[in-house]
């Protein structure tokens, strides 16, 4: 993208990106002595509480280092004549201004995400919308005051001369402005995703398993109507298909060996 627009968009964007972290789902408190709505049964705890309030930053400084930096530094490498829309001759630039640029650029993405939480947190849709969209009307101002260069592709020389352009639509820079407009939309989309999806959370729809906790923590009697069914019953073995018969009675004496019976016999000489 132009140079000279690349710091007012990453502002833009840090500011979106505060307002997406502030409007993420907060994640519930746990039953405590401090949680509303909490049954008397509830054993106290501690009511943690919402997204971390870094984690917007963390995200927003994530996504400017391997997304949004690494693009401006294409065009500031592979097309520098485009890039300053050849309003200066690039070989008279330092590259020590190349590197300030790209700082700059790195750098408002966390700054624009940090001058929006403010803001985001009160809810202040209005006071939001003009910080993020103030300078992406001055960056639209400023691409279409400068369309007809930066709709050429050439050289300083070649722009100053007239002579040796060719239109940008067909060529390389129109494929790579095509290629890297997709690679952000994708990486601010997947780090919105992030901020919108809740840490350390696993979907019941995942797991299968239901929260055996109240629907309604308002209501203390209020419970899931419905609860997971339960296993297979296990089949019945073949000995077990009708009641036990009672042991039948055992008589006197029955079972005992008898004593041996004595010889009438004399003893033997």
């Amino acid at each position: 993208m132009p140079a000279f627009v690349a710091p007012l968009i990453g502002f833009a964007l840090g500011v979106v990106l505060a307002w997406l972290g502030a409007a993420a789902p907060r994640r519930p408190p746990p039953w405590g002595l401090s949680a509303p709505g909490a049954p008397p049964w509830a054993p106290p705890g501690r009511p943690a509480t919402a997204e971390p309030r870094g984690r917007p930053l963390v995200l927003a400084a994530l996504f400017s280092t391997l997304v949004f930096t690494p693009i401006c530094a294409y065009f500031l490498v592979f097309a520098p004549d485009w890039s300053f829309a050849y309003l200066v001759d690039p070989r008279r630039v330092p590259s020590a201004v190349d590197l300030l640029l790209l700082t700059l650029d790195g750098a408002l993405v966390p700054a624009g995400c940090l001058a929006g939480a403010r803001l985001a947190e009160r809810r202040s849709l209005r006071a939001t919308a003009v910080l993020a969209g103030a300078p992406l009307a001055v960056a639209t101002l400023a691409v279409l005051a400068l369309s007809p260069r930066l709709a050429i592709d050439a050289t300083y020389r070649q722009v100053q001369g007239d002579f040796g352009g060719h239109p940008v639509a067909g060529g390389p820079l129109g494929y790579a402005l095509l290629w890297m407009g997709a690679m952000l939309a994708a990486g601010f989309a997947i780090t919105a995703r992030a901020l919108l999806t809740r840490p350390g959370e696993t979907p019941a729809r995942q797991t299968g398993l239901r929260p055996l906790i109240p629907e309604d923590p308002g209501r203390p009697d209020a419970f899931p109507a419905s609860y997971p069914p339960a296993g297979p019953a296990e089949p019945d073995r073949p000995g077990d298909s009708g009641p036990a018969e009672p042991p039948a009675p055992r008589r006197l004496g029955a079972g005992r060996s008898a004593p041996p019976a004595r010889s009438r016999l004399g003893p033997r000489s």
